[in-house]
């Protein structure tokens, strides 16, 4: 008999175990390998993203000066004029 075989009942007297059922302890020992093999999954996945995300991160630094900086008010282009005028006479129709 193995030791493993053996579960001690919560409720039960102290010291009293009961015999578990061969299938129920493989059926354990198969979830326990799956929830590793996918715990390892997950954490692969998890590098990968992490990963992903810091070059994604590295690329924007690398282009900001390029993006758009929100609260800068100076003249109106040409352009920004003409949009805005041709929107206020769509709301007028």
């Amino acid at each position: 008999m193995n030791i493993n075989d053996f579960v001690i009942l919560p409720g039960s007297k102290t010291g009293t175990s009961v015999r578990l059922k061969a299938k129920t302890v493989r059926e354990l020992k198969l979830e326990k390998e799956q929830l590793e093999t996918e715990n390892k999954e997950m954490e692969k996945k998890l590098r990968q993203l992490q990963s992903n995300m810091s070059r994604e991160k590295e690329e924007r630094k690398k282009s900001s000066a390029y993006r758009w900086k929100s609260g800068q008010a100076g003249p109106m282009t040409v352009q920004a004029r003409v949009f805005s005028q041709s929107k206020e006479n769509n709301s007028k129709v």
